[in-house]
């Protein structure tokens, strides 16, 4: 039975501060959803319509559904999830930083890249969107169950990777086509609209960028399109 207390604690998991206190996240959709169950992660409960194939779901209807989805169209399922304990093991031969990402849509894309491109882990500056944000969960698309997300402070917490050759992307580096990424490798990007901030870029790292045709007039790419050509040539 989906009780107001219920209802009222599902949408409050809609900020951060909320999903801290209570160690739970919302994910949506049988995609995700199937993804989470098949995962790591501990399912706290389900709720479904009776259109979902799955099991161990409370059968609710479509109008209850639409109370406690984030969706503008709820999709047959919902599942509070569990968040997991955080994990200091970082290892691969790419790592993604991000830092002052603010776009929920933008992270979750990465995430799924990420996922697609092999890398485990990326690392988060404390003032980007949380990653188990609704809106980031589901444009991950079920990739948070395989690519871990760490929040540190990138200043200080990039030299705890001596062995990796750091990449910052900006309009005017060098061309990553001629880049030997041959060594192990972070891979930066900065705010949607600042870019990368003066304390990163004054640290070791090389610069790069993709660059545009010579009749292009647009300013700037999407930051997940760039994070996709960057793995693409990885």
């Amino acid at each position: 039975m989906l009780t107001n207390n219920t209802i009222k604690k599902i949408r409050s998991l809609s900020l951060k501060k909320n999903r801290k206190a209570e160690g739970l996240f919302v994910a949506e959709g049988e995609k995700i959803v199937n993804e989470l169950i098949d995962s790591a992660f501990e399912i706290e409960s389900i709720f479904a319509t009776s259109e979902w194939k799955g099991s161990d779901a409370v059968i609710i209807s479509e109008k209850e559904l639409s109370r406690i989805s984030f969706l503008k169209t709820p999709n047959k399922v919902l599942a509070v999830v569990r968040i997991p304990a955080e994990s200091n093991t970082i290892s691969g031969e790419t790592i993604i930083a991000l830092e002052g990402i603010s776009d929920p849509g933008n992270l979750g894309t990465i995430i799924r890249l990420a996922d697609w491109f092999g890398v485990e882990h990326i690392l988060c500056s404390e003032n980007s969107v949380d990653y188990l944000n609704p809106k980031v969960v589901q444009s991950s698309m079920g990739s948070i169950s395989r690519v871990k997300v760490h929040y540190v402070n990138l200043d200080t917490d990039l030299n705890n990777y001596p062995d990796y050759k750091r990449y910052v992307t900006v309009m005017d580096g060098d061309d990553y086509r001629e880049i030997d990424f041959s060594s192990k490798r972070i891979l930066i990007f900065g705010n949607e609209s600042k870019g990368i901030s003066e304390s990163v870029l004054d640290s070791e790292v090389n610069k790069i960028s993709i660059p545009k045709a010579q009749n292009s007039n647009a300013e700037s790419l999407n930051i997940a399109v760039a994070c996709g050509i960057f793995l693409s040539r990885l």
